[in-house]
């Protein structure tokens, strides 16, 4: 008991050796990524690994609450003028009045004059008490600020301005921010959204400040107010954006801002277009009790933007690729969906974006970088080991689409890059490793069974001739002087064989067999050089009959189990020579019967209790067979012969075809695979 536990620790401490050394490579790549990611050099791929699975996201069709009276090339032509003329601007609204929308949003700059029917035109925005306007004032230069029309109350004005990355797409959306004179403004979709959810009984609180209709406004409490607290609607929390949410890394966080979960219906918004609108040629229902935006979707006015996390946008749908990942979006469309993503969470429990916390994110880098290391480590075959990186590696982006369906953005691309640079650099450094451990056992056994093959046998037929009496002093000193040489042999011998291990086999003395030549003339030279050895079982043999190798010709040895074929003939020879007492015969049998190869040994020695104790035990030349044994799927086994002296025998099966060889050999790859997740499957 005590040895077996101590052959388990042995083999605790041994694996610990090689984990140890094994994990670091891998670790060092998992800090690497953690400090790539950390400086923001991973930042443009976390954005582009968000925006694919933003469009892989399904089709969903539902009933938007937005409708978008878009203003394209058509109907500038018909009207003769961009912008569209006071007059004709006038009309559109009260059309749109006489279908009672909830809120109209007019994405319109009106402070300047155009045409004739201003004055119309002020009365109708005086009038229009559910109009939101919009204007331009966070740009630090007053200059490149645009001011809102004059007729329309500040209550019912937001600012339009858009937050783009630095790749030049739009990902998030800015509800609130205050303006170069410390004044606290409100964005365009989020005072649509107050004016619409207001008539639902739900108001906007900010703070500790809270907006209802009607209510008496404070101008200190209101430039008091900070824009850092959190924006909510009823219970409705809205998720604020700090500078290193999700992939993003000291991004500009100033203000209120959110992520934009777009809306993922194939047509997101229906769209009116003006020629219909002032035609009256559309369905009341897209109008009566909805959030109308009016705004251009013409690309001359150059309110366009990129955004690669959707599917379809009015340009795409009519002249962009739907293949492309890159797609054109008008201003009123991101106006469309930053109304409709509060709505939908406001009113139908849609989640809004949100991500973890920074230490929550590295330390799922970690585990994962880690889990990679694991399977470099455990999976010892370099196919299986990337073929369970790539099983977790599509479980990771599962679970990273599963969790932005719920709406949390977990960090894809950094993750997906520690599992795999982690896993494979510890794969192959592991394997690497493992070779080189492999190979130093390698050398150690080959060394020790030249020792054994060779100058082990010469001193065990010197310990027997002195032990019987029989050694003159001269005979023992030639036999001494041949030990001695055989010893400095060794050295040389095994450095070449070290030195190309895949091409040489040392046997004897100065003798080293290449093998590269086919395995019959191999096991020949064994056989002839070590019949000339100076031990006494060969000075007695009379009948010599000559092997014939040559039906191994037929299978692809590999150079180990070459040299593993040679070693076994040479020790089964020299125990014939150093144990046979007085045999006069001598078989060496090579042949292959039903399916089977044979390689027999026989002598007719005399056999006594005193021999066959000493044959029988495993000793380091029965280890070598048994193991070479195993590797060919065969058997070895040693028994006396009738009458007299001992028969060895190696059998295994005829080697198949190199590519059945393959497909079997990758076919017992998946096997253990699979009966290797079973049991982490029953251990967890």
């Amino acid at each position: 008991m005590t040895s077996w536990k101590n052959q388990i620790w042995k083999t605790i401490i041994d694996q610990g050796k090689i984990w140890r050394k094994a994990i670091l490579p891998g670790a060092l790549i998992v800090c690497l990524i953690m400090l790539l990611r950390f400086t923001g050099t991973l930042q443009g791929q976390e954005w582009m690994a968000f925006d694919h699975l933003m469009r892989l996201r399904p089709s969903v069709a539902h009933g938007s609450r937005v409708t978008i009276v878009g203003i394209d090339e058509v109907d500038l032509k018909l009207m003769g003028s961009y912008p569209l003329p006071d007059q004709i601007l006038a009309k559109m609204i009260q059309i749109l009045h006489q279908y009672h929308p909830r809120v109209i949003g007019l994405d319109l700059f009106t402070d300047v004059p155009v045409g004739s029917g201003r004055k119309e035109l002020i009365r109708t925005l005086q009038d229009s008490s559910n109009l939101i306007g919009i204007e331009v004032a966070l740009n630090p230069d007053p200059t490149f600020n645009i001011q809102p029309p004059k007729e329309v109350p500040p209550e019912r004005i937001g600012f339009a301005d858009l937050i783009e990355d630095r790749d030049g797409k739009l990902r998030r959306s800015l509800l609130s921010s205050r303006d170069f004179n410390q004044e606290l403004k409100y964005s365009f979709p989020l005072k649509i959204t107050q004016a619409y959810l207001n008539s639902e009984g739900i108001y906007l609180n900010h703070g500790s400040f809270e907006f209802k209709p009607n209510l008496p406004r404070d101008p200190n409490i209101l430039a008091n107010l900070k824009s850092t607290e959190p924006i909510q609607f009823g219970a409705t929390k809205i998720p604020r954006f700090l500078e290193n949410t999700g992939g993003y890394i000291d991004a500009d966080a100033n203000g209120n801002q959110v992520l934009l979960n777009f809306n993922t219906s194939p047509k997101p918004f229906p769209v009116i277009f003006v020629r219909d609108l002032l035609e009256e040629n559309f369905s009341p229902d897209l109008i009566q009790d909805r959030v109308v935006l009016v705004g251009v979707t013409a690309a001359r006015n150059k309110d366009i933007f990129l955004t690669a996390a959707v599917k379809r946008t009015l340009v795409s749908s009519e002249i962009q690729s739907k293949d492309s990942a890159n797609k054109i979006i008008y201003g009123v469309e991101i106006h469309a969906h930053a109304v409709e993503q509060i709505l939908r969470a406001v009113l139908d429990g849609r989640p809004l974006l949100k991500s973890w916390s920074e230490f929550t994110e590295y330390l799922w880098i970690i585990l994962w970088g880690f889990l990679g290391i694991g399977l470099g480590i455990i999976i010892s075959s370099p196919l299986g080991s990337l073929l369970c990186i790539s099983i977790a590696g599509v479980t990771l982006f599962l679970i990273s689409y599963l969790a932005l369906l719920v709406g949390w953005w977990i960090p894809l691309f950094p993750t997906m890059l520690a599992l795999s640079a982690a896993g494979l650099t510890t794969t192959f450094f592991d394997r690497s490793l493992r070779v080189e451990l492999e190979q130093r056992r390698q050398t150690i056994e080959r060394t020790y069974n030249a020792v054994h093959n060779g100058p082990l046998q010469h001193l065990a037929v010197i310990l027997r001739t002195t032990e019987q009496g029989t050694a003159e002093a001269a005979q023992l000193r030639s036999q001494l002087q041949k030990l001695n040489q055989e010893l400095r042999n060794i050295y040389e011998s095994m450095r070449k064989e070290v030195g190309n291990p895949e091409e040489s086999f040392y046997l004897q003395d100065d003798v080293v067999l290449y093998l590269q030549t086919p395995i019959s003339e191999l096991l020949y030279q064994v056989y002839d050089q070590t019949l000339e050895r100076d031990f006494p079982g060969f000075k007695t043999i009379l009948t010599y009959i000559p092997p014939d190798f040559s039906c191994l010709n037929n299978s692809n040895f590999n150079s180990e189990q070459k040299r593993e074929l040679c070693a076994f003939l040479q020790e089964a020879l020299c125990n014939v020579g150093k144990h046979a007492v007085n045999p006069t015969r001598l078989d060496v049998i090579c042949q292959q019967i039903a399916g089977k190869y044979y390689l027999q040994i026989v002598d007719n020695g005399q056999n006594s209790t005193e021999l066959s104790s000493v044959q029988m035990p495993k000793g380091q030349g029965t280890k070598q067979a048994d193991n070479l044994a195993r590797k060919l799927k065969g058997r070895f086994g040693r028994r006396q012969n009738s009458p007299r002296g001992i028969f060895c025998e190696l059998t295994w099966p005829v080697q198949k075809s190199s590519l059945l060889a393959l497909l079997e050999s990758t076919f017992n790859h998946f096997r253990r695979i699979k009966r290797w997740l079973k049991n982490l499957r029953l251990k967890q």
